[in-house]
């Protein structure tokens, strides 16, 4: 019986042996999705993998990016009707009447520059409370960016490939979450990330919306 006993031991210490550890089952979740996307996918050569848990809620990474585009482009657009607004304001004022001499087409010139004008001003008041909406859901977004416990991996994945050219890149770095069970993943190049991770900070350490929105100004660009 103690023999038996001592053959089970080891039959499990080298079924333990044999299983593949977090660390190779991440390269082989997050390789197969390099590989996809590579021209040359027999160029792949993995040369570091680093695992660790994390409680990143991935798919409010997706929606950061989406709202933060949303907020970029509401406040352009506000900008520019600032300026219609004020053009359309000064228009009125060279036409407005003076107590002189009033003809037909000084009248059309500023009734077209009063209709623009309250055009444009409604327009603007409509835009300024969507965008005050809406940085408050992207706040609320990055608040939510982490669950209140582990709930994946994070994946730190170096690698050599070649290029559409065929010819060889620099070493490429990408960053990944993957799942529990590591069937699941979805990642983006350091660079990329370390912009997102930029975007956040600045979402949650700005103090007021307008200073967010002076350290969003032109990153739909970029996204």
């Amino acid at each position: 019986m103690k023999n038996l006993h001592l053959l089970f031991c080891t039959m499990a210490l080298l079924i333990a042996s044999c299983a593949p550890t977090n660390e190779e089952r991440a390269e082989k979740l997050v390789s197969d999705r390099i590989k996809d996307y590579l021209t040359y996918p027999d160029s792949y050569e993995s040369i570091s993998t680093k695992i660790d848990s994390t409680r990143v809620n991935v798919s409010k990474i997706e929606d950061i990016l989406e709202q933060t585009k949303e907020v970029a482009s509401l406040d352009s657009k506000i900008r520019s009707l600032e300026c219609d607004v004020e053009s359309a304001q000064s228009t009125m004022e060279i036409y407005a009447p003076d107590g002189y001499y009033y003809s037909d087409f000084l009248r059309g010139q500023y009734n077209r520059a009063k209709a623009e004008y309250e055009k444009h001003k409604t327009n603007l008041q409509q835009s300024t409370a969507k965008l005050q909406s809406k940085v408050q859901d992207l706040r609320v977004a990055a608040e939510n960016l982490y669950d209140a416990e582990n709930n994946g991996w994070i994946v730190i994945h170096r690698y050599r490939s070649k290029g559409d050219n065929g010819e060889q890149l620099p070493p490429q770095e990408m960053v990944f979450f993957c799942d529990w069970e590591f069937n699941h993943c979805q990642g983006w190049m350091s660079q990329q990330y370390e912009f997102i991770t930029k975007i956040i900070n600045y979402i949650v350490e700005s103090e007021s919306d307008e200073e967010l929105l002076d350290n969003l100004r032109g990153v739909q660009y970029l996204l």
